[in-house]
């Protein structure tokens, strides 16, 4: 599996942030897209990533924030995720990251 603290900026397709607890299907959250790897999000669930979705500043911060968490991130291959307070974040690396 991947660590946290190698991962990179271009290696993140999206972030997530939203309340602890409730689903992530953006109803209490938001979902945030890298501008390198738009294209990749777009392909990745089936439908366009517009411009409001867009925010390589929530890649990083939320980046940042797991990576100075570390230690309570949970991980999968292609996927991390930490609740902090009561937010849940995850990281979305791009697809084919597993290996």
């Amino acid at each position: 599996m991947n660590s946290i603290q190698n991962v990179t900026v271009e290696q993140v397709m999206s972030v997530y942030s939203g309340r602890a607890g409730k689903c992530c299907c953006g109803c209490a959250g938001k979902h945030s897209y890298s501008s390198a790897n738009r294209n990749a999000g777009t392909k990745h669930r089936g439908y366009e990533v517009t411009d409001d979705e867009v925010s390589d500043r929530s890649i990083a911060l939320t980046l940042n924030k797991m990576k100075k968490n570390a230690a309570q991130v949970e991980d999968s291959c292609d996927m991390f995720s930490v609740e902090l307070g009561s937010r849940l974040h995850i990281v979305y690396l791009l697809p084919g990251s597993c290996k």
